[in-house]
């Protein structure tokens, strides 16, 4: 199996980042490959600028190496990335599978070097939680720590926590069922979905809308009008084996 070629360099004055360059195909056999190195990089100096030139993707969706190496560093701010110099073919496939929204692509080393403590155009983070009663409370101090990290007020902070508790406790007690979180930033956007895998009959979400809250004597439906209350946008997305509850905030 044919492997990466890297070459690393210190970039200074760039408080500790560094300026790599890797060669060869992109495929999935180096995949992984380039995943582990790049994490490594991005663990060790916090940020890294990334030479593109020399790679050449022979598999589409192994761009997503790029994401995923940063998803494992910490993301940003501890971790910073930014390619450069891709040739256009590369520049095109990061920026039709999104991943130039969160590795930002420049067209050469040094405008690359030169934004590289710039916030990307999106931020993105996720996690998985077991049916378990301690769930909601895991699932709102990862989201507490996450708006402290992104930089987001306490207004927007607060806000999320109750959001998640609801939506969490919602796939714990009503689905009996796993939830998967993902998070996302995108201009003045803060957006929580949380999937669930129930699909009992009778289990469904209750009803629970912007004009009406549920009695005090109803059992459910509360807490979604919380969710309702507090998001200037959510919604149900309905799946075969369980839904999606998703609720957007602004920053």
């Amino acid at each position: 199996m044919e492997k990466l070629a890297w070459d690393v360099r210190s970039a200074p004055p760039s408080g500790g980042a560094v300026v790599a360059s890797v060669r060869g195909d992109l495929d999935r056999a180096t995949r992984t490959a380039l995943v582990t190195s790049l994490a490594d990089l991005l663990v060790e100096h916090g940020g890294v600028v990334l030479d593109v030139s020399g790679l050449h993707p022979g598999h589409s969706p192994a761009v997503h190496a790029f994401t995923e190496a940063l998803a494992r560093a910490g993301g940003w701010p501890s971790a910073r990335l930014a390619l450069a110099a891709p040739d256009p073919a590369l520049a095109a496939l990061l920026t039709a599978s999104r991943v130039a929204e969160e590795a930002p692509v420049y067209g050469d080393v040094a405008d690359a070097l030169s934004h590289l403590a710039d916030r990307p155009a999106v931020l993105r983070d996720g996690w998985r939680f077991d049916v378990d009663p301690h769930a909601p409370g895991r699932a709102r101090s990862r989201v507490r720590d996450l708006c402290r990290r992104w930089g987001l007020e306490s207004e927007v902070r607060e806000a999320a926590e109750i959001v998640i508790t609801e939506l969490v406790t919602n796939a714990v007690e009503h689905a009996l069922s796993p939830s998967v979180v993902e998070v996302e930033r995108h201009g003045d956007a803060f957006r929580m979905a949380v999937r669930d895998y129930g699909s009992r009959a009778g289990h469904d979400v209750p009803e629970a809308t912007f004009w009406h809250v549920p009695p005090m004597s109803s059992s459910r439906g509360r807490g979604l009008a919380m969710v309702a209350a507090v998001s200037r946008a959510w919604g149900v997305l309905r799946h075969p084996d369980g839904k999606t509850i998703w609720a957007e905030m602004a920053t």
